[in-house]
């Protein structure tokens, strides 16, 4: 596993995928990859609402970044990010295919019960989708 894709959310199981993460690609000397997906409001929402969510999400996903880059600090290899914005499962799907990835690490849940009824879920959507092997972490 020279190529590893982690994906964040700031959630306490995505800690866990960053910390697996890690341990993995010490004993591998991986490459690794963190990807964080700023949620986006739907389009027909419009106005002052939609302006402070992006904001706020922008300033979110600075903050869980951050945090994961914490875990890689003295990290010898490479670790890189990516940002988005949008559908979690959708880009996370996305960056695994158009990147060489050997394999994806999450967590099983992520900010909680309410996004999950909303949106679904973002692991199991990306396990299902995707060809490269996929550790959930829980």
């Amino acid at each position: 596993m020279k190529n590893i894709l982690v994906a964040t959310d700031g959630s306490e199981n995505s800690k866990k995928a960053l910390k697996q993460a890690r341990i993995l690609a010490e004993h591998m000397g991986s490459k690794v990859t963190i990807i964080n997906i700023a949620a986006d409001l739907p389009a027909y929402i419009r106005g002052k609402l939609v302006e402070s969510f992006q904001e706020y999400a922008i300033k979110y996903q600075n903050e869980v970044l951050e945090n994961a880059l914490k875990i890689f600090q003295d990290y010898s290899g490479e670790v890189n990010i990516v940002r988005g914005k949008g559908n979690e499962g959708e880009a996370i799907i996305k960056e695994a295919e158009k990147g060489n990835y050997d394999l994806i690490i999450m967590g099983s849940r992520g900010m909680g019960a309410f996004f999950r009824a909303i949106l679904g879920s973002t692991s199991n959507k990306v396990l299902n989708n995707v060809r490269t092997n996929v550790l959930i972490v829980k």
